[in-house]
């Protein structure tokens, strides 16, 4: 395949992640009603929870990428470094799942409580339930675990308490 062709290649499937991304945002804010009624506290502290409205995104998003790479890899006759492209994705969109989930259950079993994390190429972001500012120990501890299940230094960690 030629340098060209790759290009426009990886430039659809980025664009396709992106248009994702975009429809992802607009499906969490346009909910369609649930057939059981639920009580309007209920609803009210699910929409302006920002970690089930990060977690919802984060899932429907993932979805949709899997989805779509799922495509590519068993479309019969695909281009192979097409494919191969999209299996290095897969690849790597599990390896950042793992983190993910390792980060999110280890903080929680240490009592930092609803703990949610992005981890990407080059950056990871820990949004945490705290009551009060975190301690400096508490951020090392954070930035540890972080830094040891990413390889990023501490410059690429971002720690963002939420109330």
């Amino acid at each position: 395949m030629n340098r060209l062709r790759r290009k426009a290649v990886i430039s659809a499937l980025v664009l396709a992640v992106l248009l994702t991304a975009g429809i992802t945002c607009r499906l969490v804010k346009e909910r369609p009603v649930s057939a059981q009624p639920a009580s309007s506290e209920a609803v009210a502290a699910e929409a302006s929870d920002p970690l089930t409205e990060y977690r919802t995104q984060r899932q429907q998003l993932r979805q949709r990428e899997q989805q779509q790479l799922n495509e590519i890899l068993h479309t019969p006759g695909g281009d192979p470094e097409v494919v191969a492209l999209a299996q290095r994705e897969w690849i790597d969109l599990m390896d950042r799942e793992e983190k993910e989930t390792a980060i999110e259950g280890i903080l929680s079993a240490r009592g930092f409580g609803e703990v949610l994390a992005s981890v990407s190429d080059q950056c990871a972001n820990v949004l945490l339930r705290a009551d009060s500012t975190l301690t400096q120990r508490e951020t090392a501890v954070i930035l540890d675990l972080v830094m040891r299940q990413t390889g990023f230094t501490g410059g690429n960690v971002k720690i963002i308490p939420i109330n």
